[in-house]
């Protein structure tokens, strides 16, 4: 029996029937199944049997049907392993039929256009016979070029080998294609599948690495002058490592790494009497595809990689904080950046030590947050939210029942009786986010912190600051403080006539507002104010700095105190925590 698995982001897993031919997917009724969401059409997609295999077919969807990412422009097939993303849904094919069966090892699928794989199979020959002479001819299989039917003139020999230094389309092609196909055969490199690459996945890429290149020399496929040895290296390395960026990670002088798909890597170097300048590098990915491999290699590695996800965000080797964007986005190529950080900043005072903020900034900001008041983070988006959120959780006392929100649920892990809440939805959940919060609020909660809020748990946050919990420490982007208190009041409610009342009540409810952005000298991040907003009669919001960075005399950057003392220390003494009230003086 062959089965369609439908798993719901959000909801519930279902298994259908498919012992027919034809199995149809849209909103009607006359649909095999029927799938009532606004991002799902008419009819959207048939699964059909056709030469002994399933295939997929879109039926000239709004929204399209992408298979493992990808999306689907013809007929394709699948299996019991791929995905099939479909509008709020995952879509799995379950069953013992041949038809889904895995490939066989005893095959190499060709990968054609954009990664699709082909139904046919290619065998990779030996290199020579056993007597030591050259196979003949007419023992050669059919060229990989040979067996893809689009674009295969990509893979011929057409006099387009560029010098050295010089970016090749050509020779891109050739790899992305030997990639590509590789990947389709060996499920041990998928990072989805397998955390670590293990010997026999290395040694199996390589040899089908090294086949498929000789079977092309063989066939005249490339050009003469082309450095193999070179080419296969490359290709090795961005399956079974990280590509170009294995060294330019090690390079300590290496403050940011930016790659656009396969374009030539940019990077920030330090220079050695101090600053920095922008590099363009010789080094590049062959393709879309080894860009999103390395990423989510990295992602897995270090716990907070979740399948479907396309904005990856963490910490990885050597340093750096990755930040990504895989596709399909309505950016065309896959966006990686790597910035390089001085310190674990586990805490404010490493940020202290960066000039990110002063001690007495600091000093103030763990107070409030011992003391559990509201505070909100406003952050540009050129900014390391993440990075900043990481240390004023270092500051809360381990005593505190403290939940956590973000996208991945890492926040805050390692925290012993703290509760990590994933935002990002998983097939595999059985309830939303918002009925889940509300379970946990109920729950006797001191702390509710959540990195990057989103309309997700904008009704939990606002909660907590209307008394749910003890206090909140809350993060989203926004241009500035009056910016910020807008934004999270626009993102808890649907009603735009709502809106400016909930601005009123959060400024209200905000004892401290941060302001995170580039800083007043082009530093990386900065706490640019310290705010306390203020409501006075007629409802009339006042943005009260406490602190400012600026720039002195001699253009050095300054945080200065402006001479008003925030209210909420007043509370603060009353827990028996200690302000000095001579930080606030200018």
């Amino acid at each position: 029996m062959l089965k369609v698995v439908v798993h719901e982001k959000g909801g519930r897993t279902q298994r259908f029937n498919f012992d027919t031919d034809q199995f149809t997917v849209g909103r009607e009724d006359d649909n095999d199944l029927v799938l009532d969401r606004v991002n799902i059409s008419k009819y959207h997609l048939r699964f059909r049997r056709h030469q002994g295999r399933v295939e997929i077919l879109d039926l000239g969807s709004t929204n399209g049907t992408y298979v493992n990412g990808r999306k689907v422009g013809e007929p394709r097939a699948v299996r019991r392993s791929d995905r099939i993303y479909v509008g709020d849904y995952i879509l799995m094919l379950e069953g013992d039929d041949e038809a889904i069966a895995p490939v066989k090892r005893s095959d190499i699928i060709v990968a054609g256009h954009e990664g699709h794989p082909k139904a046919r199979a290619v065998a990779i020959p030996p290199a020579d016979r056993q007597d030591g002479e050259p196979l003949p001819a007419d023992d050669l299989p059919t060229p990989l070029s040979r067996l893809v039917d689009d674009d295969s003139d990509l893979l011929t020999s057409a006099r387009r080998v560029a010098p050295a230094g010089v970016e090749s389309t050509y020779l891109d092609r050739i790899a992305n294609r030997v990639l590509q196909t590789v990947l389709l055969n060996v499920s041990g490199l998928d990072p989805l599948k397998a955390s670590d690459i293990d010997d026999e996945a290395r040694e199996t890429a390589v040899h089908l690495v090294d086949g498929l290149l000789r079977d092309m020399e063989r066939a005249g496929e490339l050009e003469e002058g082309v450095a193999i040895d070179s080419l296969r290296d490359e290709i090795v390395r961005e399956l079974v490592e990280l590509g170009p960026l294995t060294e330019l990670m090690k390079d300590e002088q290496i403050r940011e790494i930016q790659v656009a798909g396969g374009a030539a890597i940019r990077v920030v170097r330090e220079r050695t009497g101090g600053g920095a300048e922008i590099e363009m590098t010789s080094k590049r990915f062959s393709g879309d595809r080894a860009v999103v491999l390395v990423v989510q290699r990295l992602a897995r590695k270090w716990g907070f990689l979740v399948e479907g996800s396309q904005v990856i965000e963490g910490k990885v080797d050597d340093g750096f904080s990755m930040y990504a964007l895989l596709p399909p986005t309505q950016v065309r190529c896959p966006v990686l950046n790597l910035r390089r950080n001085r310190t674990d900043a586990n805490n404010l005072t490493s940020l202290v030590q960066e000039g990110v903020l002063s001690g007495d900034m600091a000093e103030l900001i763990a107070a409030a947050i011992r003391g559990c008041r509201r505070i909100l983070i406003s952050a540009s988006g050129g900014t390391n939210l993440d990075r900043f959120m990481g240390a004023l959780v270092g500051e809360i006392p381990d005593e505190l029942r403290v939940v956590c929100i973000s996208d991945t649920g890492r926040l805050g892990a390692g925290r012993r009786g703290w509760l990590q809440v994933r935002r990002m939805a998983d097939p595999a959940d059985t309830i939303g986010l918002s009925d889940a919060l509300g379970v946990v609020l109920r729950g006797g909660v001191d702390m509710l912190i959540s990195q990057r809020c989103r309309h997700e748990d904008a009704a939990a946050v606002m909660d907590a600051y209307a008394g749910a919990t003890r206090g909140a420490v809350v993060s989203l982007w926004g241009i500035d403080s009056a910016h910020a208190l807008w934004r999270l009041a626009g993102l808890s409610t649907v009603a735009a006539g709502a809106i400016g009342a909930l601005t009123v009540s959060l400024a209200r409810s905000v004892d401290l507002l941060i302001r995170v952005n580039v800083g007043v000298n082009q530093e990386v991040m900065q706490v640019i104010e310290l705010i306390e907003p203020r409501v006075k009669a007629g409802d009339q919001i006042v943005h009260v700095p406490i602190f400012k960075a600026e720039r002195d005399e001699e253009g050095n950057t300054i945080f200065k105190a402006t001479g008003e003392q925030p209210r909420f220390i007043r509370k603060l003494a009353e827990q028996g925590i200690a302000v000095p009230t001579r930080m606030f003086s200018e």
